[in-house]
C-alpha cells in the first residue's frame, strides 16, 4: 500500500503505527459495522479520499447497508431520523472529536449506556487513530493505490 510505503520513511514508528491499525481491524470487540461506520465518517469529515476509497469496499464486505454508508459519508449533520441509535452515536462521536478534539461528557455517558465501557473506549480510539491516519494521508498527499 502507498500508505505503508510512505510510512517506511519513519522506520522507528511504522511498526507500531501499523500494529495499532491491525489491532483495530482484527482484535477489537467493536462490531465491524460500527467500526467501518466510524472510519467512513472520519474519512468523510476529513476529506481523506484514500481512506474512503479503501474502507467503502471494506464496509460493503462487512455488511454495512447503502443507507448507512450514505449517512456516514455525508459532510452535514442532518442525519436521517430512521438511522439506528448505534450508528447515530458513532457519527456523533466522530463529529465531536473531529470538530472539538474530544467528545462531550453527555455523549460519553450516552455511548457508555448504549455500548458499555469497552466498546465506547474502542470507538474513541478508532476515531482518533483514523483521524490521525487521515491527516497523515492528506499531509503527504498519498495517492490511491493503483492495484
Amino acid at each position: 500500500l502507498n500508505m505503508a510505503l510512505m510510512a517506511c520513511h519513519a522506520p522507528e514508528l511504522v511498526r507500531e503505527f501499523l500494529t495499532l491499525g491491525s489491532a483495530i481491524l482484527l482484535k477489537s470487540k467493536t462490531p465491524p459495522v460500527l467500526r467501518e461506520l466510524m472510519i467512513l465518517r472520519v474519512g468523510s469529515l476529513t476529506e481523506a479520499k484514500y481512506e474512503l476509497h479503501h474502507h467503502l469496499n471494506i464496509a460493503k464486505r462487512t455488511g454495512v447497508d447503502d443507507k448507512l454508508i450514505k449517512a456516514a459519508t455525508t459532510t452535514d449533520r442532518d442525519y436521517d431520523i430512521d438511522i439506528n441509535p448505534d450508528a447515530l452515536t458513532v457519527f456523533r462521536i466522530a463529529d465531536e472529536t473531529v470538530s472539538n478534539g474530544a467528545i462531550s461528557e453527555d455523549l460519553a455517558k450516552a455511548a457508555t449506556t448504549l455500548f458499555g465501557n469497552e466498546i465506547t473506549v474502542e470507538l474513541i480510539l478508532i476515531c482518533g487513530y483514523y483521524f490521525m491516519v487521515s491527516q497523515y494521508l492528506k499531509s503527504l498527499d498519498i495517492d490511491l493505490d493503483t492495484n
